[in-house]
């Protein structure tokens, strides 16, 4: 069954526009394109309202643009494959291709987190020390969570196979937030601070929806390993990292070597592969399960772009907020 044109949803899709450049680009699960400039300024003007419950003369009002437009703009999108069938979705579904879909999409999130994430924000000295502070910090924190939650996974799979895979995962985890710790160290924060500090709320987000997407699923753990963890180590990209940290917030760049060791051993550990090498241990083929999965997964994607953006607000400046962030006791209002 054909896609509809009249009210038009779209699949997942990832614009990226440089300022300077003619062309533009878009990303899916499956591929990407490259168009002209204008015409993806013109089309990310209806897009917000693409989501399948408005006609294409509600979507030209709402986006101030000809219906004839839209509905040229709505082709293209059918054509490259953009559009949503809500009308396809008779259980069971494929499993292979469940399978296959959801390792996309892990991959394009994944890519596209890697590409926004606040820690690329250091590399030009935006943003004060204390941000840099806090980046670290948060990283502590999450970090120091994630066997747990792995573990929480582990406790949920009924999968004897999967149950082992996991509880292997969560050991070689375990222990990994003293990497962090050390760089931290070195930046002349005592080890006792640190370790009594508390995250910010949006790291306690990302901690907590990790449980919630593994109470649906265990294997949704594989997901989430193939969203988070470092695809590739690269030194010399680190090298200038760390070289352009020292010559804009005077901290010699082997204060990082610890917290990059942390994401060597990962990657030669292969936990970016998990999923890809294990997808087998995904069996999930109902279509009302993998939409809320998918949910989350996506919704975990946003909550590390909410922790950029609080770790912004918190730290840059402290206007007197605590560094680290300190608990909230009794003590403290009695």
């Amino acid at each position: 069954m054909a896609a509809n044109l009249d009210v038009p949803r779209l699949k997942e899709n990832i614009w990226t526009i440089y300022p300077d450049a003619d062309s533009a680009f878009i990303s899916t699960v499956e591929e990407s394109y490259e168009i002209p400039r204008d015409a993806a300024i013109t089309a990310l003007r209806m897009r917000s309202y693409c989501t399948g419950h408005n006609d294409i003369a509600t979507i030209a009002g709402r986006s101030a643009l000809d219906e004839p437009t839209v509905r040229q703009v709505i082709a293209s999108f059918a054509s490259a494959g953009l559009l949503v069938d809500l009308n396809d979705r008779e259980p069971p579904l494929d499993l292979g291709v469940a399978r296959r879909s959801l390792l996309a999409a892990c991959k394009l999130w994944g890519t596209e987190l890697t590409r926004n994430y606040i820690g690329n924000r250091f590399v030009s000295g935006r943003l004060p020390r204390e941000a840099l502070e806090g980046w670290l910090l948060e990283m502590y924190h999450y970090i120091k969570d994630f066997p747990d939650a792995i573990r929480y996974a582990e406790a949920h799979a009924k999968d004897p196979a999967l149950k082992d895979l996991l509880h292997e995962y969560a050991r070689q985890e375990t222990g990994h937030e003293h990497f962090v710790l050390e760089t931290l160290e070195g930046f002349g924060l005592s080890r006792d601070e640190v370790e009594h500090s508390v995250p910010l709320v949006s790291t306690r987000t990302v901690c907590l929806l990790m449980r919630s997407l593994v109470d649906l699923d265990a294997s949704g753990m594989l997901l989430i390993a193939a969203l988070v963890e470092a695809q590739d180590f690269d030194e010399s990209l680190i090298s200038q990292f760390t070289e352009a940290l020292e010559r804009h917030y005077g901290v010699s760049k082997s204060v990082f070597d610890p917290y990059f060791k942390h994401q060597q051993i990962d990657f030669e550990l292969g936990h970016a592969r998990l999923l890809e090498e294990n997808l087998d241990k995904i069996n999930i083929s109902d279509p009302a399960l993998l939409d809320r999965i998918v949910n989350e997964l996506h919704d975990l994607k946003h909550a590390f772009d909410l922790q950029s953006l609080e770790i912004t607000e918190y730290y840059s400046p402290l206007n007197g907020r605590y560094l680290p962030r300190q608990p909230m006791q009794y003590a403290s209002i009695h």
